[in-house]
C-alpha cells in the first residue's frame, strides 16, 4: 500500500513538474514556437520571412518552386514540438518589366532586316509553308537582328503573287507568316512579341506581269514597332 502511495505521489509530483515547465499560456506557446521554427529554417538556410506563427498554426509564404514552400519544408516544420498544423500560401510571381523600345530601335532594326531581305529573301517550297534551307538561312539573320531589341513588337505579313486561285493564295500567305513566326521562336524571339497575318495577293510591290514581278511578290515583311 505505501509503494502505491508512493507511486502516485511521484506522478504528481512530475506532473505538475511537466505542467510548469510548459507554457500555456497563448502569447507564450506562439513565441516559443516561432522560434524554434525560424531557427530550423535558418539552420537549412531558407529564408524566414514568409514565415507566420498564429497560435500553434504555421502558414510558409513564399513563390512557386521556393524553397520556403516546398513539401520538405512543411514536413520540416510539421516535426517540430507542439504545432498543430502548417499551411503554404503560394505567391504570384510579379511581372518583370517589358523592355522600352524607341522609336529609333525600331527604324534601325527595320533598315536591318530590310537590308537583309535585300539580299535574299525568305524562301519556301512552291506552294508550301515549308522553309527552305535558304529560307531558314535568311531567318536566322533576322533573328539576330530581333535579339538585339527584346520586347519589340514585330508584325509578320505574308504575300503572294497573283497566279492560283485568290482564296488558296490567301491561306498560304497565312500559313507562312505562322511558319516564320514559330521558327522564329524556336530560334528564342519571344512569341509574345511576334504577330502574323496573311495578305494574299492583295498588295502587290510589282507587276504581276512579270516572272520577276512576281517574284517580287512573294514575300514576307517584317514590320517594327516601337513601344513607348
Amino acid at each position: 500500500m505505501a509503494k502505491f502511495s508512493l507511486l502516485g505521489f511521484g506522478l504528481v509530483v512530475w506532473g505538475a513538474a511537466l505542467y510548469f515547465c510548459i507554457p500555456h499560456d497563448g502569447h507564450h506557446i506562439q513565441h516559443d514556437l516561432s522560434g524554434k521554427s525560424s531557427a530550423l529554417l535558418a539552420a537549412h538556410h531558407i529564408s524566414t520571412k514568409g514565415l507566420n506563427v498564429d497560435g500553434r498554426d504555421v502558414t510558409l509564404t513564399g513563390y512557386e518552386g521556393t524553397p520556403e514552400v516546398s513539401d520538405g519544408t512543411v514536413k520540416m516544420v510539421q516535426a517540430v514540438w507542439g504545432v498543430r498544423t502548417v499551411r503554404t500560401e503560394i505567391l504570384r510571381r510579379p511581372e518583370p518589366p517589358k523592355p522600352v523600345v524607341t522609336q529609333q530601335q525600331a527604324h534601325e532594326a527595320a533598315a536591318s532586316i530590310t537590308g537583309i531581305l535585300k539580299l535574299q529573301n525568305v524562301e519556301f517550297y512552291s506552294a508550301s509553308e515549308r522553309l527552305t534551307p535558304l529560307g531558314q538561312r535568311t531567318l536566322n539573320q533576322v533573328a539576330s537582328v530581333l535579339e538585339k531589341y527584346p520586347g519589340m513588337p514585330v508584325e509578320i505579313a505574308g504575300h503572294t503573287d497573283s497566279m492560283g486561285d485568290p482564296t488558296s493564295n490567301l491561306e498560304l500567305s497565312r500559313k507562312r507568316a505562322a511558319s516564320v513566326k514559330q521558327y522564329l521562336i524556336e530560334k528564342g524571339i519571344a512569341g509574345t512579341n511576334l504577330t502574323d497575318v496573311g495578305f494574299g495577293q492583295t498588295k502587290p510591290i510589282a507587276s504581276n506581269g512579270t516572272a520577276a514581278g512576281r517574284q517580287e511578290n512573294r514575300r514576307v515583311e517584317f514590320h517594327t514597332k516601337e513601344t513607348n
